[in-house]
């Protein structure tokens, strides 16, 4: 069953939403698999769009002179292009946007749920240090745990969720997402960033991963990621007992 519908619309032409019953069963057939992963749960699902779709999606990422990328090059990361929603992803293909709005429903999120067990999530639909990046020839990103608070909400990291746009990827020009122990030890599990892969992990302080060798794809490739970051809340001692909606008394004519 594929995990997305299509409807033809007359403003914009077709759209995908994601199959909420689809993804319910998704997410059950792989949370026993992402409860016991090593070295820290996480789960691979491979076909996640459909090649159709996928394909479309890929076909219209960004390349590095088609859109207001802001590019890194330091110790820890060189060659890597993002921070697209600094301008509400302007100019980013419809699709892509659209995906990045599903990513944030509740369709997605109560997946999310039912894979992981964690319960309360909260997207971020402003993508703080997530949504498109595309990562060129000779760049990395070296092993590190991502932060662990979105300091403007006030919220706790929980998960993340990267979604693979790269058809034909060829094993040589590496790329691969690296899970390490909490030692930083030995490398336990690698990932292949390959067109339709979804990755959904958990967050940690020691939950080391990363791409650290330099890519080496050809000139005019680049490994092309869809990140989304989720959250919860914190009980807090002073909030209110929550309660249902206080009717006002009803008032005589």
């Amino acid at each position: 069953m594929s995990v997305a519908t299509f409807e033809e619309g007359p403003l914009s032409g077709p759209s995908f939403f994601l199959s909420r019953t689809a993804l319910r069963s998704l997410a059950l057939a792989h949370r026993d698999t992402y409860g016991a992963a090593r070295p820290y749960p996480h789960v691979v699902i491979d076909g996640f769009l459909g090649a159709r779709l996928a394909s479309g999606l890929a076909g219209v990422f960004p390349g590095a002179s088609e859109a207001n990328w802001m590019r890194r090059d330091y110790q820890e990361q060189a060659a890597r292009l993002g921070q697209l929603q600094r301008k509400a992803f302007e100019g980013v293909h419809g699709a892509l946007r659209h995906l990045l709005s599903e990513f944030s429903s509740m369709s997605f999120l109560d997946f999310l749920e039912s894979l992981t067990g964690v319960q309360g999530l909260i997207a971020d639909p402003h993508f703080r240090g997530a949504g498109l990046h595309l990562t060129l020839r000779g760049g990395h990103l070296a092993l590190h745990a991502d932060f662990n608070r979105d300091r403007y909400r006030g919220l706790s990291r929980r998960l993340t969720v990267l979604y693979y746009l790269n058809p034909d990827w060829e094993p040589a020009w590496g790329g691969d997402l690296e899970l390490w122990n909490a030692e930083l030890s030995r490398c336990e599990t690698r990932i292949a960033p390959l067109l339709d892969r979804l990755v959904v992990m958990a967050h940690g302080d020691d939950h080391w991963h990363g791409h650290p060798s330099p890519l080496a794809c050809p000139e005019g490739r680049g490994r092309a990621a869809v990140a989304a970051y989720f959250y919860t809340a914190q009980a807090s001692s002073d909030a209110p007992d929550a309660h249902g909606a206080i009717w006002a008394p009803a008032r005589s004519s």
